[in-house]
């Protein structure tokens, strides 16, 4: 397939390539707003950890500002800029859009595929953090923030659809700051200097590194706080189960049965009965991200489902240092 792939991996290289250019010779016009907007996204597809990055900064941020969430709304069966209210469904507003939205009261959520037309919906909102708008270049951002998979970092990747990136490694250029997420917790210095050299190759951005920490797990129910049980089935619709699983037999949970859908699979009641039927225990362990979607769909259930959220825990004791960093551009970019 290397053949037919390298070839059309070209041609999409141009073409984001040229769509670059235009942004950066000012033909394409980026839209300014007296809003502070922080970004988080990344150059590849998927599976880089967006969602649980944006609500450690949610958390981060939500005492000193009213915290907005601007997003694209992926996967929405919606169309055209929606503020998210009590309405809201992961069906109108996207996965990541509708998480945000349960769990945060005071964050206003919108979602708009143009960003731009979505930012005159918040009312209340002082600081905006931008969900996966990396290669949005149509709405300026302070503080631009790009995640890459350490398990696949972006400077050993290819351009779709030979590789997994949305456009050449280059783009790190325009981040201020690179975060490996997903590292093991025994990272050594040696390796993460040669992470940041690699990336330095390709950005002047400053780099840090996080592992994944799992928090402790609720019923999707009533949310309450509960110890998940030693055999479950697994039930996940993102885009890499791997360390999840990982984490599972680290703590000796047995996944009797692992339910795989793909990433944002929308999820209705004849797909529950399935997995309801086809399940010999009634212990179902699903992410948080997937919460958002089941909820309505199984409140009738007599099974138990089991929401295991995840953040991100910064390594080398740099939390604080990185908060600092983000800070720094954010005040010089609003002074």
């Amino acid at each position: 397939m290397e053949f037919l792939l390298k070839p059309l991996s070209k041609i999409y290289d141009a073409i984001t390539h040229q769509r670059n250019k235009s942004y950066d010779s000012k033909p394409f016009k980026t839209f300014k707003f007296d809003i502070p907007m922080i970004n988080v996204g990344n150059l590849s597809v998927g599976g880089t950890g967006k969602t649980p990055f944006v609500e450690f900064l949610i958390q981060k941020y939500q005492e000193e500002y009213n915290v907005g969430v601007l997003s694209r709304g992926y996967g929405r069966k919606t169309k055209g800029p929606i503020k998210a209210d009590q309405e809201a469904t992961s069906k109108s507003i996207g996965d990541e859009p509708m998480q945000y939205h349960s769990k945060y009261d005071k964050v206003e959520v919108v979602v708009a595929e143009e960003r731009v037309f979505g930012v005159p919906l918040f009312e209340n909102t002082d600081l905006v953090l931008l969900d996966d708008a990396f290669q949005h270049r149509g709405i300026h951002r302070d503080v631009n923030i790009m995640l890459s998979d350490y398990n696949a970092p972006f400077f050993d990747d290819h351009v779709l659809p030979y590789g997994r990136l949305r456009e050449r490694r280059e783009g790190a250029n325009r981040a201020d700051i690179i975060i490996f997420t997903k590292c093991p917790e025994t990272l050594d210095v040696e390796t993460k200097k040669n992470y940041t050299e690699k990336a330095k190759n390709y950005s002047n951005a400053e780099v840090f590194f996080t592992s994944i920490k799992y928090d402790k797990a609720y019923f999707l129910k009533d949310n309450t706080e509960v110890k998940i049980p030693s055999k479950i089935n697994l039930l996940t619709s993102i885009a890499n189960p791997k360390p999840l699983i990982e984490h599972l037999e680290k703590i000796n949970i047995s996944v009797d049965h692992h339910f795989k859908f793909r990433d944002h699979y929308s999820f209705t009641e004849k797909t529950i009965a399935r997995v309801e039927s086809e399940s010999k225990i009634n212990n179902i362990l699903i992410t948080e991200k997937d919460a958002a979607k089941l909820k309505s769909l199984t409140k009738e259930s007599n099974f138990n489902y089991f929401v295991l959220p995840i953040t991100p825990h910064v390594l080398f004791d740099d939390e604080d240092s990185m908060m600092n960093k983000i800070n720094s551009i954010l005040k010089k970019a609003n002074d």
